[in-house]
């Protein structure tokens, strides 16, 4: 084990050196950066790629870059459409302030088929009430 671990300690410094590999008498596999009186082969061993520089490592990043974006992306969405309800709920308050202001000067009532009618104070007073209060419960000051 010990063997295993100096050997993968040492294997990027054996990726610039020569290697040779021989078969001795009994039929061993033996190998050493010096080349021995038997017949050899040289080995041509790469080096392992640097971490964090593989292709594997590439793609990770590239796949993480493109959740990044389409979170943005949703997240820009979300508040575009809250940007939009807000502009309508601020558009729905200046109506009702317009409203308010018109309740407090001088105005007509209309019923559905368009004549004139005349409202006693209270209902004036009544639909003053229901616009201040609606606007308190759904307008920011």
């Amino acid at each position: 084990m010990k063997g295993l671990i100096t050997l993968l300690a040492l294997l990027p410094l054996l990726a610039n050196a020569e290697v040779y590999r021989w078969q001795d008498a009994d039929g061993n596999w033996h190998f050493g950066d010096q080349p021995p009186q038997e017949q050899h082969e040289t080995l041509d061993i790469k080096a392992p790629p640097k971490i964090g520089q593989g292709e594997r490592v590439r793609e990770i990043n590239q796949r993480t870059l493109r959740l990044r974006e389409s979170e943005q992306a949703r997240e820009q969405e979300q508040a575009a459409r809250e940007q939009k309800q807000q502009d309508a709920q601020d558009k729905k308050c200046r109506d009702a302030r317009a409203k308010l202001k018109q309740l407090q000067g001088r105005f007509v009532y209309r019923d559905d088929d368009g004549n004139v009618t005349h409202p006693t104070m209270d209902k004036v007073k009544a639909d003053q009430d229901d616009v201040r209060q609606w606007i308190q419960q759904n307008c920011t000051p």
